[in-house]
């Protein structure tokens, strides 16, 4: 995969955060208009401090993310599910995509947890911070992750690895975790 396309992935991926970023700023100031004051909210210093275990905990899950998928990986499968979309190319054709699918680590307890990594670094500067506007980013990315990110990504995993990936999408949560954890059935293959 060219340069070009992961320099240019980097950016989409930027603008997406920035732009989430703005929307939760947008969604704030029409809030304040609306009621003709600030909806501001003033957390104690306790559960400001508590915020710091979501942030921790956040980029634990990124990180350990990292242990099953590089970063590059990660850049290329983002990178080739763009240009799919953007050139309206089957999801089912591997091109540059070459990760097997590997259910372990945090995989094996939520479909998503590098998404699920995100929301609750998201939150947790929100919370840290006491702004409204950060906790309605936190709100907007989570509604980005579960009404396009996800989807999107969830067609392509399904054209690439069938049954394996049905199995696996009954029997784990999409992006919240809760207890649930995945076991392979007897005799079904990984790919």
């Amino acid at each position: 995969m060219g340069r070009i396309v992961l320099v240019a992935t980097i950016v989409l991926i930027l603008l997406i955060v920035s732009g989430t970023i703005l929307l939760g700023y947008a969604i704030y100031w029409t809030l304040a208009s609306f009621l003709g004051h600030s909806p501001s909210i003033n957390l104690p210093f306790e559960a400001r401090l508590l915020a710091l275990i979501l942030l921790g905990a956040g980029i634990a899950v990124v990180l350990d993310v990292m242990r099953y998928r590089r970063p590059l990986d990660v850049l290329v499968s983002t990178a080739d599910t763009f240009t799919k979309l953007i050139k309206r190319k089957p999801l089912a054709e591997k091109t540059m995509r070459t990760e097997p699918f590997v259910p372990k680590g945090p995989y094996a307890w939520v479909r998503n947890p590098m998404y699920f990594g995100v929301v609750m670094l998201s939150f947790g500067i929100g919370v840290s911070l006491s702004s409204t506007p950060l906790l309605l980013w936190g709100l907007v990315v989570t509604c980005w992750f579960w009404l396009f990110q996800i989807p999107v990504e969830e067609r392509e995993l399904q054209a690439l690895f069938g049954e394996t990936y049905s199995e696996y999408r009954r029997q784990v949560p999409k992006l919240f975790p809760y207890g649930k954890r995945y076991r392979p059935q007897p005799g079904t293959r990984q790919a």
